[in-house]
């Protein structure tokens, strides 16, 4: 049995995991992020739009490389009104799914301030950038490679999903839990 780290709800969660995983997912209102939790967690997709209030989780099992990792998924509100409390969920993440709807360039123009808000608070956290609704080719405005240029210039992998039909939603999430176990196996082996 391991513990994840004691902050907010993860005190109330025990698994019998190799690693427990705090991630998050952020991005601007109506981008999709509720949709891509949704479809990883349940393989489920509603068309609905639901307002996230605040924040709320979810917990998957994965098996990445022989070992059982336990991510716990916060999905935060991207409201400008849930601004002040975002910064408490970033609080023992060990990454993020930062995610922009590639059919609204105002999503992805407000990419940099979600980042910078995250390594404000986890300087050391793993970010993978994600854009959703790739299903909606005809409506597209972000093109493929306005993203490539941030995955470059953030040195941050990019990856294109649909939480419609699935598509690459999977491959995010493990894409970001790979990176943040190959993390926490840096900073086990730096310790004395």
């Amino acid at each position: 049995m391991s513990k994840l780290p004691s902050t907010d709800i993860h005190e109330q969660i025990t698994v019998e995991a190799s690693y427990g995983l705090k991630v998050c997912m952020m991005g601007d209102g109506h981008v999709g992020k509720t949709s891509l939790v949704l479809r990883y967690t349940q393989n489920a997709f509603s068309p609905d739009y639901k307002q996230s209030l605040g924040a709320s989780f979810a917990v998957q099992t994965i098996d990445l490389k022989g070992k059982q990792i336990k991510l716990v998924v916060w999905d935060i509100a991207g409201q400008p009104t849930f601004h002040q409390v975002r910064r408490h969920y970033y609080i023992g993440a060990h990454g993020a799914l930062l995610v922009f709807d590639l059919t609204s360039p105002a999503t992805f123009m407000s990419l940099e301030n979600w980042i910078i808000d995250f390594r404000r608070v986890v300087p050391e956290g793993k970010i993978v950038l994600v854009g959703n609704k790739v299903d909606l080719e005809d409506k597209r405005l972000v093109p493929r490679e306005a993203a490539e240029m941030l995955e470059k210039w953030w040195k941050i992998p990019y990856i294109e999903t649909s939480a419609a039909t699935a598509y690459g939603v999977s491959e995010a999430f493990l894409k970001l839990a790979a990176s943040a176990l190959r993390q926490l196996a840096r900073d086990d082996s730096q310790r004395p």
